[in-house]
Parts: C-alpha cells; sequence; structure tokens
C-alpha cells in the first residue's frame, strides 16, 4: 500500500499550522511528541514533500528540508503505529520502508557488477599470453612482427 498526499496521517496537515507555544495539560508524551513533530515541520515552511522511503525521497539532496520532513513524518507514524496496536504491522512496515529497501537492493547489486579500480589495475598488469598468428583465408597477407620481409599467408609462409 503506498502512501500519497491524500491519504497520509495527518502529521503533514498539523505540521501546516502554528509552531508550537504551548502544550496542554492532559496531553500525553505520545501527543506532546506528536505536536513537536508537527511544530519542527511548521518551521521548516515546506507545504509538500514526498513519502519516506520512496524513489522521490531518494533522489532528494540531503540539504533539502523536505527530506526530514518526510523522515519526521515516517517518525511519527512509526511511533503511532507502536502506540496504536490496531494498526497491522506488515501493512505498516511494507508502505514505510517499502520503496526505500527495493531501491536500495537494486543500487546494492549494480554497485556489485562494477569493477573496482585495483580489480582494474591487477587485470592490467597481469602477463597476457603472446598472440599466436594465424593467417585466414581471403585476407591479406600478415606482417609477421620484429621479422621484416616475413609475412604469414594461409597455407604457407613467404618471405620476400
Amino acid at each position: 500500500m503506498t502512501s500519497t498526499a491524500g491519504d497520509r496521517p495527518r502529521l503533514a496537515d498539523a505540521g501546516r499550522g502554528r509552531p508550537l507555544r504551548a502544550v496542554p495539560d492532559q496531553a500525553t508524551p505520545g501527543q506532546i511528541t506528536g505536536l513537536r513533530a508537527g511544530a519542527q515541520i511548521a518551521a521548516l515552511r515546506v507545504t509538500a514533500w514526498p513519502s519516506y522511503g520512496s524513489a522521490a525521497w531518494l533522489q532528494l539532496p540531503p540539504e533539502d528540508p523536505r527530506t526530514y520532513a518526510a523522515t519526521l513524518e515516517a517518525a511519527e507514524q512509526y511511533r503511532r503505529q507502536d502506540a496504536d496496536p490496531d494498526l497491522p504491522p506488515a501493512e505498516f512496515c511494507a508502505e514505510v520502508y517499502g520503496d526505500a529497501r527495493a531501491l536500495a537492493a537494486r543500487l546494492l547489486a549494480a554497485t556489485r557488477r562494477v569493477r573496482t579500480a585495483q580489480e582494474i589495475r591487477d587485470a592490467r598488469a597481469r602477463p597476457r599470453p603472446a598472440h599466436v598468428l594465424k593467417a585466414t583465408p581471403g585476407w591479406p597477407p600478415i606482417a609477421v612482427p620484429g621479422q621484416p620481409g616475413r609475412f604469414l599467408v594461409h597455407g604457407q609462409e613467404k618471405s620476400a
């Protein structure tokens, strides 16, 4: 289940309100944490951000305030999940972490296919066996390196 702007838990709406100035006396620690997260998002002055762990979120530069807003929202979702056992954990984890895990797995697989600079240097440093010259039918004679005037022709060797 992927989250869109319309069906997210409404931490996003809370963050677009006023900064947190006072806490109600009857507020629980979890509610205070939610209020604080909303106030932090309000202080960032962002109105929209991609879902935490989505490809769009991973492509944001680290200093972009939307990355922090999405991270705060995911943390608040996790806190709410922990506080509200009625939310199904499998669906919650798939929504929060699903895209990030799939993208990270693809990036890791691509990284493992790339040779390192040391592997390339080692491959270049290994001695290679000498190439054996062989004349091919229908092709012109091959000059033998280091032996001026000698040529290989298919089926026979010529001297000039």
